[in-house]
């Protein structure tokens, strides 16, 4: 809906509302002493249609404009507040841009083409004949108040003064009664206490007039708020409030993301492969040595009886005939007095090349998969391995696995609880069948524009998940045919087939899942949830990151046997499944969440007095007002229209620029527009935050490295006389059937590396010094980065050698 300003006059007189945005204006942030020039240019301003042009405004102007004298006095409290940037634009630009004011030049002259209306009416003004005609006065207004001000001014600094004199007597006082006590051998509690008796005794007798000191004190606080809101209350008959009581700064949090979990390195396949895989622990370069040495547990067949690390007896019977035992293992319990271990696993002979070649055979494949990441060691308790197809099916779908054999997405928490069909790209038929019936209103849905309220446990993931979500049903569907002997179950081969599918949402911190059920996408790189679904991952969507998983691939894959052992292995790990959301057993913060279709004139009212938002729980519907109904998870409000839930950039610049001199810079240029931000403070902020610490972060670490080897990836202190790598490795099996078989045990002779470059160390010092140069800095910051820099040649060059060249003598 939208009014004129015709109309918001009469509501405003009719029911005595404060006049809204546009028209109600920054009045707060302007000095009540630009008012009279202001007026003076409205005075000779002409109304042209729908626009107000100041006539010549803009004559002086320029946009290297730098003032000495604006024609004003310096106010009583030193300095024109920076926000105004008066001697960069005049006193007229200045308070039409401190107003919020939007305007353009045209020529010498500054048009607004709309709020202007309000501008009028705060400073006194009437529309007649298609002129700004004065209703009332000002002047008068404005010297009272500037006489208030200046009044008050001159008795506080009397007041403050007095107190300056009083501190010096007392001071003289106190110094000459401790250093009599010190003389004497006092201790130094009794040595305070004597002072501040001397210093006591030295009375205050106040201000002259301490109800006239109370009053200017509240003069001064009153303008310090109000500013120019108390002319246009004097001036105006209507109702204004402060437009801007309140402002949030805001600063990058973290930006947006939406990306599949990895572990580092990216891992196919839970299987132990030692050292033998190579820097990138590919499963086949390990098989091209036969037999492997790793650690496993020690698990017996009930059907052949031989020992097997696998869950399932991967022997054969015949040798010549690639068909496996298959019996189930077991784990054999330890004998009583035995130590108990952290891991049961023991050193264990793996023909990996057989057995890779059984299992492509077992599992219908014409070759493996080129890529077949794994593991070093398992850090499980039992060490015992997930079946080997597993990683096999993986690296033939390029799907990563987190350490509970499950593959996860990661994704930004974003709390929605309404949406249209169009919004999400799923059709309003295919949301009929999910169980969305009507809309809001009660209306049958019949059309991708109804609003639809979101059920409490469906989602709207990331449109970014759709190659990984795939992937990932594929591969169950693939180990359900080849591994387990079923029929396929997602068949998916499109986003349209994922909807309606169920997953799990798991926190990082938690270790209980929440079943959820995909219903559509958005481009966003986040996630969409109902607040109750991501209170119940007991998160509250401050720039928390949450991951989902297909539920069959958590019912298949996830084992505790798999999980490490160590501190925080059964972290984000879905132990438990909640499948029914409870909003009386969730965390109280989306309790507290309005539900509402809107606010009474009461709380608004009360708001003003800023008043504890608990004070206020009688006035504003929560969810917790609702629970033990069925309104506890259904019938939510709202009181703005948002928009569309994906509208605005996808991804941030944050994401977008690639270098951090990139980023700076837009940072910092961002900065120069605000007229609220010193952009030099901010430059100093980053450089003293950010680039120094880790400057000096990376020069301890470059003296402190450690080197390694690239080929086998151990690590040394100090790099061996040999200048190549001397770890042992040990090899196949040497020895026939005559002679004894033993180990056969080589030196790697790898490459050994540095760990710590010289570019790791330099590559903030480029950008600082960009930074340094353009926007300016406080003189401490850049000697810190002068003396840093400085440190880092030292460290890389030679002080007692110059280089020069033939320039260096002409």
């Amino acid at each position: 809906m939208v009014l004129s300003w015709s109309q918001i006059k009469e509501i405003s007189i009719t029911y005595g509302t404060a006049i809204p945005p546009p028209w109600n204006l920054w009045w707060s942030d302007l000095p009540i002493s630009f008012c009279s020039s202001l007026i003076k240019m409205i005075s000779q301003s002409t109304i042209e249609g729908n626009s107000l042009r100041f006539v010549g405004a803009a004559s002086e102007w320029s946009a290297d404009l730098e003032l000495d004298d604006i024609g004003l006095p310096n106010p009583t409290t030193g300095e024109w507040p920076l926000w105004t940037q008066v001697k960069n634009h005049g006193i007229v630009k200045s308070s039409l841009m401190t107003l919020g004011l939007s305007h353009h030049h045209d020529g010498e002259d500054i048009v607004i083409e709309s709020g202007w209306e309000g501008l009028l009416e705060g400073l006194g003004f009437d529309i007649a004949d298609g002129a700004a005609r004065i209703r009332v006065e000002a002047a008068p207004h404005i010297e009272y108040r500037l006489q208030q001000i200046r009044s008050a001014a001159n008795i506080i600094e009397q007041e403050e003064l007095r107190l300056k004199e009083l501190d010096s007597r007392r001071d003289v006082e106190r110094i000459a009664a401790t250093t009599t006590a010190r003389q004497v051998g006092k201790s130094i509690s009794e040595t305070e206490q004597i002072g501040d008796a001397a210093a006591a005794k030295i009375a205050d007798e106040g201000p002259t007039d301490e109800a006239i000191l109370l009053q200017s004190k509240k003069i001064l606080d009153d303008h310090e708020v109000d500013r120019c809101l108390w002319l246009v209350r004097k001036l105006s008959t209507l109702r204004w409030e402060n437009s801007v009581p309140v402002r949030i700064g805001a600063r990058m949090g973290r930006p947006e993301k939406a990306a599949r979990r990895e572990m580092k390195p990216l891992t196919h396949a839970l299987y132990p492969i030692g050292e033998n895989g190579g820097p990138q622990r590919l499963m086949g370069k390990a098989a091209e040595k036969g037999r492997i040495r790793v650690e496993l547990c020690r698990r017996y067949c009930s059907k052949c009886g031989l020992e097997s690390p696998n869950l399932n007896c991967h022997h054969r019977p015949d040798p010549d005939v690639p068909n496996e035992c298959g019996g189930k293992t077991a784990e054999r319990k330890a004998k009583p007095g035995t130590m108990i271990r952290r891991r049961r696993g023991r050193n264990s002979w793996v023909e990996l090349d057989r057995l890779l070649e059984v299992k492509r055979r077992s599992l219908g494949l014409d070759r493996l998969p080129q890529k077949i990441k794994s593991v070093k060691v398992l850090k499980s308790e039992s060490q015992t391995p997930e079946p080997i197809e597993k990683g096999i099916l993986r690296g033939k779908h390029q799907l990563s696995v987190f350490r509970d054999g499950t593959a996860r997405y990661d994704m930004i928490d974003v709390p929605v609880t309404h949406f249209r069909p169009s919004e999400i790209r799923t059709s309003w038929r295919e949301l009929k069948d999910l169980g969305y019936y009507t809309d809001v209103e009660g209306n049958e849905l019949i059309s991708d524009e109804q609003i639809l309220e979101l059920f409490p446990q469906d989602i709207i993931p990331s449109l970014n998940s759709k190659d990984h979500l795939l992937a990932t049903c594929n591969f169950i569907d693939d180990l359900l045919v080849r591994f387990y002997g079923m029929d396929p179950f997602y068949k998916a081969g499109s986003l349209d087939d994922l909807v309606g599918q169920l997953a799990i949402g798991l926190a990082p911190h938690t270790s209980g899942g929440v079943l959820c059920r995909i219903i559509g996408w958005t481009s966003s790189s986040a996630g969409y949830a109902h607040p109750l679904f991501h209170a119940a991952k007991r998160r509250n969507c401050d720039g928390d990151e949450d991951s989902i998983l297909m539920l069959l691939d958590g019912l298949l894959n996830f084992s505790k046997q798999i999980l490490p052992s160590g501190r925080g292995g059964r972290m984000d790990a879905p132990l438990v499944l909640t499948t029914r959301l409870n909003p009386a057993e969730i965390d109280k913060e989306a309790l507290n969440v309005d539900c509402s279709y809107g606010y009474s004139q009461a709380f608004y009212e009360a708001t003003l007095e800023r008043p504890h938002p608990n004070e206020l729980l009688d006035l504003v519907e929560t969810v917790n007002d609702r629970l033990g109904t069925i309104g506890d998870v259904r019938g939510y409000g709202w009181t703005h229209e948002s928009g569309p839930l994906d509208a605005g950039p996808v991804n941030s610049s944050y994401k977008t620029l690639v270098s951090m001199e990139d980023k700076m810079h837009g940072q910092l240029a961002i900065g120069r527009l605000l007229r609220a931000v010193r952009v030099e403070r901010v430059a100093s902020q980053v450089i003293e935050s950010h680039f120094l610490p880790d400057l000096r972060g990376n020069l301890v670490a470059f003296t402190r490295q450690k080197t390694r080897c690239v080929k086998c990836g151990h690590s040394y202190r100090r790099i061996p006389l040999a200048s190549s790598c001397i770890q042992e490795q040990k090899g196949g099996i040497v020895g026939g059937l005559t002679t004894r078989r033993e180990e056969e045990t080589t030196r790697c002779g790898g490459n050994v590396v540095l760990t710590v470059s010289e570019g790791a160390v330099r590559k903030y010092i480029k950008v600082t010094d960009s930074i340094i140069e353009n926007y300016g800095v406080d003189l401490y910051t850049k000697q810190r980065v002068q003396w840093l820099t400085d440190s880092v040649d030292s460290l890389f060059g030679n002080d007692r050698v110059t280089v020069m060249t033939l320039n260096d003598f002409l």
